[in-house]
């Protein structure tokens, strides 16, 4: 039988925790896959975002799992734009916390990551975690 719950697999990206310095995703191993789609979740922020206070939401690459690359080209993902940092979300207000951001990655890397570059000093911080969906299995159903 053919479902969609038989032809994902999700992984854990970034376990969801407070948030008030830079942090960096679990890597996606995409091998065995033909997409993955990444979904960032964030709550409400305990400090007063802005344009000096925020989080951008980066879309990295690498071909071995240990160099990583900003994945600036719109060709690449699905869901964009992306900027020439990779950049693919900005939380710089309470309107834009409490959101899901997702973004897919199209390139040839193997290995895709979510990062969280801070900007400003977050006191009390915000609550982001995420996920990665991958799909299009080349062996089914996902185990």
């Amino acid at each position: 039988m053919r479902d969609f719950h038989r032809n994902i697999k999700t992984v854990q990206a970034l376990d969801p925790a407070l948030t008030t310095a830079a942090r960096t995703g679990a890597p996606i191993d995409r091998q065995g896959f033909e997409a993955v789609e990444h979904i960032v979740l964030f709550g409400a922020s305990g400090d007063t975002l802005s344009g000096t206070l925020k989080t951008d939401v980066k879309l990295e690459a690498s071909e071995d799992g240990s160099n990583w690359s900003p994945v600036a080209d719109a060709k690449a993902v699905s869901g964009g734009p992306v900027s020439a940092a990779g950049v693919f979300a900005t939380v710089d207000a309470a309107a834009k916390a409490q959101t899901a951001y997702r973004i897919g990655y199209l390139g040839n890397a193997r290995y895709s990551r979510i990062s969280l570059a801070l900007t400003g000093t977050h006191t009390n911080g915000t609550p982001v975690a995420a996920i990665a969906v991958l799909s299009k299995a080349n062996v089914k159903p996902v185990v």
